[in-house]
């Protein structure tokens, strides 16, 4: 195989112009590539599959149009030209192209199904539902390729993947290969009974010894973790915040300085087409004063498909130029604007929908900006009452004494374990977040934490007032719970039994269907 790639890839004949193109796209100007009856009818060929002038353009403008977003408008051919994107683009053409020939020589077909297998396992196009039409033809869209085009290009890359593939893999030995053959290949039909442990009647209630034999052996589940009772002093700026003032010079100045925050710009959704010149312009202008469709007239006049033409929703920072701005903002729902020049050609613009825009008043976000701003100045206060609380606690004083001092409030934590559970298996509520309850298990007993930061705008330092170890809870308080593991145990052995019954039987010659029908 490798043999016929090489023997296909010196089959290559570039002529002349080819030459010049892969050596240096520079020899062609950048109007004159683009320009039809200005280029050769070939560019180059690769065994029996000529390449013009019209595929190379199609893949230049379409990496173009590809790199605009990242690059900005303003990237073109001369740009792309001087990157080497063109010759890069050429190159990889011509090795595609030969990789191509050699699959088909050697019969590499892949068909149809393998091609939507692999487009509709393609981890972009998927969403929670599965494969998503509407991902699909956006990334169609975004690429500017048409559907053919682009199951033309799997189908291609499949192909040119397992010829590649073959060359990196080594001949694996014939048993290697007839064992694995029949292990993924094997197909076996089965008959299954289910035997179901919740389905066993006739489990008798425990008696007091079966409980306590039950509650001694498997002492590890009904064994209580260790808890910890807890003194605390939280510092939230969420909770300061409900003490902090916010006058109504405050909300003014702030309000007018974020004003941006509560307005809504316009926009607009815009259609486009550009043309390289003026004459072109008018021609579209004035198709378009005639009663032409402006999607129609782009294909015709501009050689523009709707996926070209639709610039979608933009504000006026949308626009890459600022003499488009005015032109684009100054028509009326549907209507068409005059031809406008700018650096990339001129341009004609189509509104399709007008959305106006909005600022909120200080009324209308009265609210949520005295919030806000509450909120900035307890984060603030947060900090100060912070460093008071660690130069107390350092200066002697207990939890109790510095909350007093500060007017802090103190929590008491009766005992919690490390997964934030009382004794009674309920959620300790309003616990600090953070790496609280790691702190709290590895603070001695007596001993006070470091003021240790939530995370989340907020501090705490605790005290571990007791410490209760682990313990084998007594069966009075664990009775109904070792009941019904005992009996859980019970009916598994009893199903377990049946499924030696079914076994001994089905080898004595019962089906399985006469045994699943009794």
């Amino acid at each position: 195989m490798l043999t016929a790639i090489r023997n296909r890839t010196q089959s290559i004949v570039v002529k002349a112009l080819a030459g010049l193109l892969v050596a240096s796209f520079a020899l062609w100007g950048v109007s004159d590539m683009f320009t039809p009856g200005s280029s050769p009818s070939l560019v180059f060929e690769v065994g029996d599959v000529e390449i013009g002038p019209s595929e190379v353009e199609y893949d230049v403008r379409r990496e173009i149009n590809r790199l605009r977003p990242m690059l900005g408008d303003q990237f073109g051919v001369e740009q792309a030209r001087s990157m080497g994107l063109i010759e890069s683009l050429v190159q990889r053409k011509i090795n595609d192209t030969a990789i191509y020939l050699a699959a088909k020589e050697l019969g590499v077909a892949i068909n149809d199904d393998l091609v939507l297998a692999e487009i509709k396992n393609t981890p972009g196009f998927q969403s929670l539902g599965g494969f998503d039409q509407d991902r699909f033809q956006q990334a169609l869209s975004q690429n500017f390729m048409t559907q053919n085009d682009y199951i033309v290009q799997v189908r291609r890359q499949m192909g040119r993947n397992q010829i590649l593939e073959s060359f990196s893999l080594q001949t694996a030995p014939k048993r290697l290969v007839d064992t694995i053959y029949r292990h993924r290949q094997e197909k076996r039909t089965v008959d299954t009974v289910h035997i179901s442990d919740s389905a066993q009647k006739g489990i008798p209630e425990p008696d007091g010894a079966a409980l306590e034999k039950y509650h001694k052996d498997n002492a590890g589940t009904f064994t209580a973790p260790e808890y910890r009772a807890l003194t605390v002093i939280r510092l939230e700026a969420s909770d300061l915040a409900k003490d902090v003032e916010v006058s109504d010079g405050e909300l003014k100045e702030s309000y007018e300085a974020r004003e941006d925050e509560f307005t809504v710009q316009e926009s607009r959704r815009v259609m486009q087409m550009i043309l390289a010149s003026e004459e072109e312009a008018k021609k579209a202008e004035r198709a378009l004063s005639e009663g032409g469709d402006f999607v129609t007239v782009a294909l015709k006049v501009a050689k523009m498909n709707i996926s070209t033409i639709e610039l979608g929703r933009l504000t006026r920072a949308g626009l890459p130029f600022p003499e488009l701005v005015e032109p684009v903002f100054s028509l009326k729902e549907g209507a068409n604007s005059a031809p406008v020049k700018s650096p990339l050609g001129w341009h004609l613009f189509h509104v399709t929908d007008v959305e106006p825009g909005s600022t909120k008043t200080l009324d209308e976000v009265r609210d949520d900006l005295g919030q806000s701003l509450a909120l900035e100045k307890a984060v603030d206060n947060m900090f100060e009452l912070a460093n008071r609380l660690e130069d107390l606690l350092g200066g002697g004083a207990n939890l109790e004494e510095a909350a007093a001092q500060l007017n802090l409030r103190i929590v008491k934590v009766a005992a919690v374990d490390k997964s934030a559970l009382d004794p009674a298996g309920r959620k300790v509520e309003s616990l600090p977040g953070g790496d609280f309850l790691s702190i709290a298990f590895v603070t001695e007993e007596s001993a006070d934490s470091l003021l240790t930061e939530t995370g989340d705008d907020g501090y705490f330092v605790l005290r571990v007032d007791g410490v209760t170890a682990r313990a084998l809870r007594p069966l009075d308080t664990v009775k109904a719970k070792v009941a019904e593991a005992w009996k859980a145990g019970k009916r598994a052995e009893k199903a377990k039994q049946s499924a030696e019954s079914v076994i001994a039987r089905v080898k004595g010659g019962t089906g399985l269907d006469v045994i699943a029908k009794e």
